[in-house]
């Protein structure tokens, strides 16, 4: 059995203790609290039926406690045995009918039973007995019955009322981020979790959610500060770290990304995906000597990360290593034989080195699984037309024409038509290309770089620009 290492010792040896009596089948007297440590213990690590086996021996030492009985039916719902569940239940109330807890966790039985009805009146009938405090964990309760019923808009309600009756409350602050999403209710998420950090200034939960919002209504600049409070006030919180960084990795700020995917190496240790982010920060730098490094660190943490490998033969892409490049894509394609990217970077990689036939094979592939991806299409197409074969290159863009849709393909037209000298169709194409997105018009010259000097080509490309400007 494996341990974390900031887990407490003295839970270690006792956990080692009851798994030696238990295998002796003697599990001697132990305090109620030592109990409860083991049940909560074995529930993190979601060995349900191993929690329950405590809360059978606690329980033949402390019959009369509601607690265990509470545990032991939170325990069977968790393996969604609801009928046992509420029988157990039923037993903890005999010795504890005023405890909320026993309600709380009735309303969710009945949830989980499709009972939403009786769920729902039984929350209604202790609100008007709850303390503030406790209204918290009743309205979070009702928030989890509405989500059973998708009803998010209620549920999102709920859980506003929880946080106003209690601001610290975590699971509601988790939950309520799950809730935004599910209503695209973003704008009103900032102005809530503004309201929560007006009250509670230190909450992590709030400031990670603010940020969320801000990044769902692209306010970058915000979401990334909202996301640097969360981490400035638990400095353990690593999801603040990876989300903040994966921010500025999407917005193009690739020294501040890895400054903080560093951070977060320094303070939680390797990972293969945390050193494959660190890789691609290098390599959107430039830096591919570094890229590599990690890289190659990542892929001796997890042997299986195809992305790492990729990444690594885009480095010796970019390096003009092109022997290399396609000895790192087999390695990722190997692993995963589904990404269409893999494919047609392997295709390349090999009309780099004069393997056309091989080339033109793994164009084919790539299109064969990502047929809705116009980008290989065009790309199949433009190796074809510089290996000379416009009439190929048009019999890739019809068959692209048909599976995917993007300008690139029109231009990409274009310029094979133009190639095989028929300038009416390919001005024709291209006007259209140039009324469907104006800004892609530079791709045709890099699809066919002759037409640099085709002044018609230029004359026409310069007036769609005049229209536009």
């Amino acid at each position: 059995m494996k341990y974390n290492s900031d887990q407490d010792h003295s839970l270690i040896l006792l956990v080692n203790e009851f798994e030696t009596m238990s295998q002796e089948g003697n599990v001697s007297f132990l305090e109620e609290q030592d109990f409860l440590k083991l049940i909560n213990y074995y529930e993190k690590e979601f060995l349900f039926e191993k929690a329950i086996e405590v809360a059978d021996h606690a329980l033949s030492q402390y019959s009369f406690s509601a607690d265990f009985h509470i545990k032991k039916a939170q325990l069977f719902l968790a393996t969604r045995n609801s009928e046992k569940a509420m029988s157990i239940l039923d037993q903890a109330e005999v010795f504890a009918p005023a405890e909320l807890d026993i309600h709380l966790l009735r309303a969710k039985i009945l949830s989980s039973l499709g009972q939403y009805t009786k769920a729902l009146q039984l929350i209604g009938r202790i609100k008007g007995k709850a303390s503030s405090e406790e209204l918290s964990d009743i309205y979070l309760c009702e928030a989890q019955v509405f989500e059973c019923l998708k009803e998010y808009d209620n549920m999102f309600e709920s859980l506003k009322e929880s946080l106003h009756h209690n601001p610290n409350n975590e699971e509601a602050l988790e939950r309520v981020w799950v809730c935004t999403e599910l209503t695209k209710k973003y704008k009103e998420s900032i102005l809530f979790h503004k309201e929560i950090i007006n009250k509670q200034p230190y909450s992590y939960l709030a400031w990670y959610n603010l940020g969320h919002a801000y990044s769902c209504t692209r306010k970058y600049e915000e979401a990334i500060e909202s996301y640097e409070y969360s981490f400035i006030i638990n400095e353990e919180f690593e999801l603040g770290y990876r989300d903040c960084a994966d921010l500025c990795f999407q917005t193009t700020n690739y020294h501040k990304a890895l400054a903080f995917y560093k951070e977060a190496l320094e303070l939680f240790g390797p990972d293969s995906d945390l050193l494959a982010d660190i890789g691609e920060c290098y390599l959107k730098m430039e830096d591919f000597t570094n890229a590599k490094d990690y890289f190659n660190k990542a892929s001796k943490l997890d042997p299986y990360n195809d992305e790492v490998y990729f990444y690594l033969g885009t480095c010796h892409a970019r390096e003009d290593r092109w022997l290399s490049a396609i000895n790192a894509y087999f390695k990722a394609i190997e692993i995963e034989d589904r990404r269409e990217e893999y494919f047609s970077h392997l295709a390349l990689a090999f009309s780099k080195v004069g393997e056309f036939a091989k080339a033109h094979y793994y164009y084919l592939k790539a299109t064969e699984i990502g047929p809705e991806q116009s980008e290989i299409w065009k790309d199949h197409a433009t190796f074809l037309l510089k290996l000379g074969e416009p009439e190929k290159a048009l019999e890739v863009l019809e068959e692209g024409e048909y599976n995917a849709v993007g300008p690139e393909l029109s231009y990409c037209k274009a310029a094979c038509q133009l190639s095989m000298g028929n300038k009416k169709d390919g001005m024709e194409t291209l006007r259209l290309a140039l009324i469907d997105d104006i800004k892609l018009a530079p791709i045709i010259f890099e699809i066919l770089p002759e037409l640099k000097e085709d002044v018609p080509v230029h004359q026409l490309i310069n007036y769609y620009m005049t229209e536009v400007m």
